[in-house]
């Protein structure tokens, strides 16, 4: 399953790569992330290990993470498995002073027995993530703009 949307959002690369890069930022606008962790961190960041812990309607799934490309205030790819998916997700910024644009592009494997659900549901399932993502980053949208218009 692939999922794919941007967004414009009026400030700077740097502001809004820091909200996508910072763990103690990104927690504020991806809703479902209910706690992390760093496992072993790089100088470089590609090879860091993470542990996520989601929580979505009083269930908890933890979600083990790992960078595998980063470009400082451009580009952060990391991939994440649990119990029921492995999902690979790309955040890109791209702009100028006081204007970004940023891809979210995310690839979804079920396991077993999700993967037999989704034959039959996986529409829903993909437009009720891509609505979360959405939201997700009309938050970071907000949290972007208000920290750019206080300057």
């Amino acid at each position: 399953m692939k999922i794919s949307t941007t967004i414009d959002i009026h400030s700077n690369p740097e502001e809004v790569f820091s909200w996508i890069n910072e763990p103690d930022k990104a927690m504020r606008w991806q809703k479902g992330v209910k706690s992390g962790e760093i496992i072993k961190e790089t100088p470089q960041k590609i090879g860091t290990t993470f542990k996520e812990v989601m929580e979505e309607n009083g269930k908890s799934l933890i979600m083990y993470g790992e960078i595998t490309d980063y470009l400082p205030n451009e580009l952060i790819s990391f991939q994440l498995e649990s119990k029921i998916h492995k999902v690979q997700v790309k955040y890109s910024v791209k702009g100028e002073t006081k204007k970004s644009i940023v891809l979210v592009e995310s690839t979804i494997s079920w396991k077993f027995p999700m993967n037999i659900i989704c034959l039959i549901i996986g529409f829903k399932i993909k437009a009720k993530i891509l609505d979360q993502t959405k939201s997700e980053l009309s938050e970071l949208k907000r949290l972007s703009e208000t920290k750019m218009n206080k300057m």
